[in-house]
């Protein structure tokens, strides 16, 4: 990673683990940083913040549906193109999935002062935020709302759901009042849909829809990165 601080190219490693998360590194100035703040944790630039922007997961056909002419790189090794592992849900990499189904090793752990326990640990789910405000949606409860649902964070409307081409949550604001399922497709009171995790306009081309950060993690992660976080509770009833 080579982004810019304060103008100048640094490069960033990932070095270290810091309440159960890899943290980085750069080697101009010497100082450990927050991935997913981009706050500065140690060192001679401790209390800096670097611009973030989400790194989101997506497919090939998503990337290209939103911009045609990005260029994708595509690695031989075998982990990478699903050679091994291939049968289970979601590609390869069993025997790291099922470490992490068991919970965080005590390597991990040890880096750990507290755990919240308003969620199971290795809870899964979409993680939102937006200055000072954080808010965490479990999987399971989104699931439980029929894999989409509209809520409100920051004084705007937001959709946040199950998007089965990713195998992931995500999360867009929008401009409906309803949002509905036809098979892969989700369908919003707006005249917008999702199809294959792309937002599309009523003529089908691609909408680059505005998006808050986000990112896809487990439960004890981002709470411990937002210890004021949120935790999304379905209504009564619904």
């Amino acid at each position: 990673m080579t982004p810019r601080v304060d103008g100048e190219v640094h490069t960033f490693t990932e070095q270290g683990l810091y309440d159960g998360l890899f943290i980085m590194w750069d080697e101009e100035s010497g100082t450990y940083w927050n991935h997913l703040t981009g706050e500065g944790l140690y060192g001679p630039l401790a209390g800096t913040k670097l611009p973030v922007q989400n790194m989101l997961h997506s497919t090939v056909g998503q990337t290209l549906a939103l911009d045609p002419d990005a260029l994708i790189a595509i690695s031989d090794h075998e982990r990478a193109s699903g050679r091994r592992g291939r049968g289970r849900r979601g590609g390869g990499g069993g025997g790291l999935m099922s470490r992490v189904r068991r919970g965080l090793s005590q390597f991990f752990l040890g880096t750990i002062d507290e755990l919240d326990e308003r969620r199971e640990t290795m809870d899964v789910g979409l993680g939102v935020w937006m200055d000072e405000d954080a808010r965490y949606y479990s999987q399971e409860d989104v699931m439980e709302q029929g894999r989409a649902l509209l809520d409100t964070f920051g004084g705007r409307d937001i959709l946040i759901y199950y998007d089965p081409a990713s195998f992931t949550l995500g999360a867009h604001f929008v401009e409906a009042d309803r949002v509905w399922w036809e098979d892969d497709t989700l369908h919003l009171s707006s005249g917008h849909y999702i199809l294959d995790g792309v937002m599309r306009k009523e003529d089908g081309s691609p909408l680059r829809a505005e998006r808050p950060l986000q990112v896809f993690t487990r439960w004890y992660g981002f709470a411990l990165t937002f210890p004021d976080t949120e935790v999304y509770e379905a209504p009564e009833g619904g």
